[in-house]
Formats: C-alpha cells, structure tokens, sequence
C-alpha cells in the first residue's frame, strides 16, 4: 500500500460564509482541559447545534470539537461523531483523518486505523508525516513495537521525512520494550539526519536506562544533554534519582536533588518518593523523615506512596504509635489508604505479635470495599503461621479459593510460603487440590497432589477423595479408579460416600 504513494496532496482552503456569532459561542463555552461525561455531552450537543446552521459551517469547525473529544480523551464519542458527519455529507479531511486513526489507536483498535489510513489513499488524498506517526504511536502503544520500527523505516524510505514528535515517539516505544541500545543508535541517527532531540528525548532514554538498571549509561546520556545546552526537567532528574536510589547511590541521588533546586527546577512527589524510598531502603531513616518534612515545607503534596513508604519503615523500626499516627494523617489529608497501606500495617502489626490488630485491619478492608491482593494473604497467613495459629491460616486459604476461585493466588501463596522457610502442612496442599479440582485444572490439581511428597508429606484419606472426586466430577473413571487402588494398596480405604464413587469398589 506504502508503495503507491507518487504525490503530494495539497489541501486546498475551504471557502464559506462567515460564521454567525453563535458558532464562537459554542465553541467558547467548552473547556479543552475538562475531561467529564459532563463537558463530552456539551460537545455531542455543541455539534448538533453546528448542524442546524445555515448555512452550514465547513468541516474545520467540525473538526475543532473531534480534537476537543480527544482531548478528552473520549474517543467513541468523536469516532460517534464522524460517523454523523458523513451520514449528512459533511466531507471528512485529512486532519479529520488523523483525529480517527489517533481515536482508533487509543482504543486498541489498529486494524481500523489502518483501514482508515487505506480509504486516505482511496479518496486521492496523501497521509503526511502526522498520519504515519499516529500509527506508529498506535503500534507502540499495542507493543508491536517491531512493526512501529519497521513503518518508520518504510515511510523514511518513501522521501517522508520524520519530525521530532515521530522520532519521539520510536525512542519511547525502544525504551518500552529494553531496546535500549536501538534507542540510544536512533537518538545518534537524528542529529545525522538534522533533527536535534530535546528533552523529551534524552529523558526517555534516561528513563529506560534506569528502569533496566542501565544507570551509568543514563549518567553519560544526562551529562551529553547538559553539554548540548539542554536544560533537564523534573521528569529528566526524577528518572535519575529514582535509577540511582534503585542501585543504593542514594548520596549521589541527594547531590542530584541539590543540583536541581540549584538551577530552580522544582522537586516533585515523584522526586520526593524515590529519594525517601531509597533511604529507607538503605536504613537512613531519619534523613527520609527530614525529607518527608521538606517536601511539607514546600508545599509538595505528599500521596499515598510517600505515606506507604514511611507507614512501612516506621513499623520497621518499632515505631508503631507513630506509624498509626502516620495513617492517621493521611486520612486527614483526604489520601484513602490502599491494598498497599493495609498490607504495610498488617505486616507491621504481625511483626510485633499484634495478631488481633493484624486480623481486625483485614477485615477493615473489606468494609471499605478495598479487595485483599496474593501479597495481603500472604503476608498475614504467613504471619499466622509464625505464631502456630494454623488454623486461622488455613481459613484464610480457604477465604482465597471461594472468592472468585482464587486457586492460582492460592498456589502462589503455597510457594512464597515455601520460599520464606515456612512449610505448607497437609490442610494447605488439601485446599488447593479441592480447589482446583472443581475448576477446569484436574491436571494441575493432579501434579500439587504429587508434589505433596516431595515436600515430604504424605497424602491422606481427605487427600485421596478430594482428587478421586475431582476425577469423578470431570468423567475421568480410568484415574479414579488408579488412585483407590493405590489407596488399597497403602491400607487406607476410607471412602467418603459417593454413589460415582462406591460403584468403582
């Protein structure tokens, strides 16, 4: 298709009548910044206005309140709109074009976007360098990534020249995926080609070195931004920061954030919650506190990941009253505590033996309608299991299986379990077989049956009629039958009652 592109497509201005003072009126009244159900219907109903005017203005105007929806980011209200558009004739552009197959790339639906980019060549027009770029950013977006890179060669091939935006939006796509080292030949390849990255570039490639651990090479690229005279931005520092907090370079991290108030770019939340994260992290508590503080001091808002931080080292450190006090302010600073929080506080409660603390935040948490996560359930089982109150860890499995069947978190659980040096009893491997079994998973079910052994517990009689039922339940006779003979063989035979059952003896 790429193939036919021959010439260029001059988009002729449209000539019309002035437009009657009402049309300024209605596009006035709709904010570009609001993005609520509210605005969206003020556009559906601002378009329909549009199409009662006589005489009718041009597709342009149409087009201002598609970009408005996207803006929005209300794209089936504006695909909606394009498709009214063309029932009462209005004749689409390329522009209307590029807001659809923007529209469509958002929506995961790329198949359309490239339809639309065919009925482009349909009609005679030509893309231009934006529409290209919009399926790229689509592809990148859907982690076709290879694809995106492989357009971009093929339209550079076809004379069209790539912009900063296009090439933006490629780095972005390597960095995604760890590409790092294409990313980083394609920053080279556009000063080649004359087109100067900016900051939005090298902080990209800043940002995916860091996130895979690359720092050092993030370093050299931070430091070749200043020599171009590129000044960095908050997101360019805070990317660094949280790489070097990340590898325990959290002094050089402290230099990097003096460095940034030195040239009067303003630390954020972010900045703020990797650098006392990394202190944390590296026992230097009470400098995280002093910063948590500054950041207070300065009028930068704390969310719920600074409070989760702290909640979390405070409990470490024994600080308990203070921990609590701490939740206590996040409240009242109108942060609703998350799965996250109410993990940190049943682990902290667990890890000072405050069990009834521990069970009464978890069943907080489901009157505040925040779902418990693996990692929740694991850590207060593990903590039932550390004070032998098996019982009450099994329940909780149990709670797992029947919350929406919850098996696979079940088994993960049994695994971490096994990991930490605490080791799943007979009841926890019993739970999990019954529970995979009534699901579609006899074979998994099969195998965590088997593996029991090799965790040196031997199945019992529950053991052997839960799985010989599952078999039953799932028309598997010829296993049924293998497994109660095995059961004759080790001398156990109490059969459970089971008309299925007893008709295999």
């Amino acid at each position: 298709m790429l193939t036919s592109i021959s010439r260029r497509f001059l988009l002729s201005p449209s000539s019309h009548s002035p437009l009657p003072p009402l049309f300024y009126q209605i596009l006035g009244s709709i904010s570009p910044f609001h993005n609520s159900s509210v605005a969206s219907t003020e556009v559906m109903a601002s378009f329909h206005q549009l199409l009662r005017m006589k005489p009718r203005p041009s597709v342009i105007e149409f087009n201002k309140l598609l970009s408005a929806l996207v803006r929005m980011k209300d794209f089936q209200s504006a695909i909606l709109l394009s498709k009214q558009m063309e029932s009462v004739r209005i004749k689409p552009n390329l522009y209307t074009f590029n807001i659809l197959i923007n529209c469509f790339s958002h929506l995961e639906r790329l198949n359309c976007g490239f339809s639309i980019l065919a009925k482009i060549f349909k009609l005679g027009l030509e893309p231009t360098i934006i529409t290209f770029t919009t399926l790229i950013n689509g592809l990148c977006m859907d982690g076709q990534v290879d694809d995106a890179v492989d357009l971009f060669d093929k339209i550079s091939a076809l004379g069209y020249q790539p912009n900063l935006y296009t090439y933006n939006v490629i780095v972005k796509g390597l960095s995604k995926i760890g590409n790092m080292y294409a990313a980083i030949s394609l920053l080279k390849r556009m000063t080649e080609r004359g087109c100067e990255p900016d900051v939005v570039t090298y902080t990209t490639i800043i940002d995916g070195l860091c996130k895979h651990n690359l720092v050092t090479e993030a370093f050299d690229i931070f430091m070749k931004l200043r020599s171009r005279g590129i000044s960095p931005n908050v997101i360019t520092y805070s990317s660094l920061i949280h790489g070097l907090c990340c590898i325990s370079k959290w002094k050089k991290a402290l230099v990097l954030l003096n460095d940034m108030l030195d040239r009067n770019v303003a630390p954020n939340v972010i900045t703020y919650n990797s650098l006392i994260h990394g202190l944390c992290w590296s026992n230097n508590w009470k400098e995280a506190f002093m910063l948590f503080n500054r950041m207070l001091d300065t009028n930068v808002a704390p969310d719920v990941v600074t409070f989760n931080i702290l909640v979390d080292e405070l409990f470490k450190e024994g600080m308990i009253v203070k921990a609590e006090c701490m939740v206590s302010m996040m409240i009242g600073r109108g942060i609703v505590p998350d799965v996250v929080t109410y993990s940190s506080l049943i682990d902290g409660y667990g890890l000072h033996g405050l069990m009834r603390k521990a069970n009464k935040v978890f069943q907080v948490m489901a009157k505040k309608d925040c779902e418990p996560d693996v990692q929740t359930y694991s850590i207060l089982i593990n903590w039932f299991c550390k004070r032998k109150r098996i019982d009450a860890a099994v329940e909780l499995l149990e709670e797992m299986l029947d919350k929406d069947g919850r098996v696979e978190d079940a088994k993960d659980l049994i695994a971490k379990l096994s990991t930490d040096g605490l080791q799943p009893n007979i009841y926890t491997f019993n739970i999990i077989i019954d529970g995979l079994s009534r699901g579609k998973s006899m074979d998994k079910a099969y195998r965590v049956f088997r593996k029991m052994e090799e965790n040196g517990i031997l199945p019992d009689n529950c053991s052997y009629n839960v799985i010989i039922l599952g078999f039953l339940r799932h028309k598997d006779f010829s296993r049924a039958s293998q497994l109660i003979h095995e059961m004759r063989d080790k001398g156990s035979l109490q059969i459970i009652e089971n008309n299925d059952f007893l008709k295999l003896l």
